[in-house]
């Protein structure tokens, strides 16, 4: 295994950032189509059986299949570890990404029994969500990583730039927190029968929206500063980031008037998933690295020297 990232260690990582953000659209169609308690208890699917049953219909088989794509989510996540091992010393911060996904996959498993055992108690639930948006941010700094020399970052811009873009961050992660508030409040609990968080839907989702438009207007003036400066990687970066964050707005606004159909809620679920990778990749593009290609040729000219050294050092005197 490699001890510094090549094309095989960002392959996986671009694998582990796709089944990261799958496993919340699998988790997602598993809410919508109120399949929760497809599977009644956990660990096994019901009392007497470790999978569902053809008796149990099409709610057993998504809850037992999310649960499937889970394990193989953590199998993943162990390969990805032993890929990277040999980097534990020479690029932690990717070894220890690695570890932070895991242990959160772990986590995801016992947080998901909980809540099928709690028949999906709303605060449960909205507590099994965050460590998944957590995961994909994760992921997107696992995959930056694997394009740079794993130097000491170097700051860009002012720092009235680089303050901001951490607001960025901040509000993201605001943003998402609502949003899982306004979805405990919403109609889709994952089966007919679970209890919601009691929040008034109208206020919730206008709470939420204020975060949202101040986050547009943060990344517009983040866009307009990384131009002035010359930062031309931020500033698409930031961009996009900012596409994003219009698209999810859009798609907010009339699943809200529209009655939150499930196809634009689930929509607007994948848009959450790039939300927090386009905020992670933007607030990151603020510190720039060595790439991995400029440190390749300093190994070449340390072997010539050690080799010249030693040559030296059997010359005769």
């Amino acid at each position: 295994m490699p001890r510094q990232p090549n094309r095989f260690i960002r392959a996986v990582a671009w694998i582990m950032l796709l089944a990261q953000s799958g496993i919340i659209m699998t988790g997602g169609t598993v809410r919508l189509t109120g399949s929760g308690l497809g599977c009644p208890t956990w660990p096994r699917c019901t009392e007497d059986s470790l999978t569902n049953t053809p008796e149990m219909g099409i709610h057993g088989y998504i809850e037992f299949g999310n649960r499937v794509l889970a394990i193989f989510l953590g199998l993943y996540c162990i390969f990805t570890l032993i890929a990277v091992w040999r980097m534990r010393r020479t690029r932690p911060e990717i070894f220890w990404s690695v570890i932070a996904l895991a242990l959160i996959v772990v986590s995801q498993a016992v947080v998901g029994g909980i809540s099928v055992r709690m028949q999906l108690n709303p605060w449960i639930v909205a507590s099994h969500f965050v460590p998944s948006a957590i995961a994909v941010a994760i992921s997107a700094f696992l995959l930056r990583r694997t394009g740079d020399a794993g130097r000491p970052a170097t700051p860009l811009g002012t720092p009235g730039l680089r303050m901001i873009g951490w607001a960025i961050g901040g509000l993201t992660a605001l943003v998402v927190i609502l949003g899982v508030l306004v979805t405990g409040a919403g109609p889709h609990a994952g089966d007919a029968l679970s209890a919601r968080n009691g929040f008034d839907t109208v206020v919730i989702s206008r709470l939420h929206a204020i975060p949202v438009w101040i986050l547009v207007a943060a990344t517009i003036a983040a866009v307009l500063m990384a131009r002035r400066q010359g930062l031309a990687f931020t500033a698409k970066a930031f961009t996009v980031l900012l596409v994003i964050e219009l698209a999810q707005g859009v798609i907010g606004y009339i699943q809200y008037f529209t009655g939150l159909p499930e196809l634009l809620v689930a929509a607007h679920l994948l848009g959450v998933c790039f939300m927090v990778a386009g905020a992670t990749v933007a607030v990151d593009s603020l510190y720039r690295r060595p790439a991995l290609r400029d440190a390749e040729p300093a190994a070449p000219a340390a072997e010539n020297r050690d080799a010249a050294l030693t040559a030296s050092s059997r010359m005769p005197s």
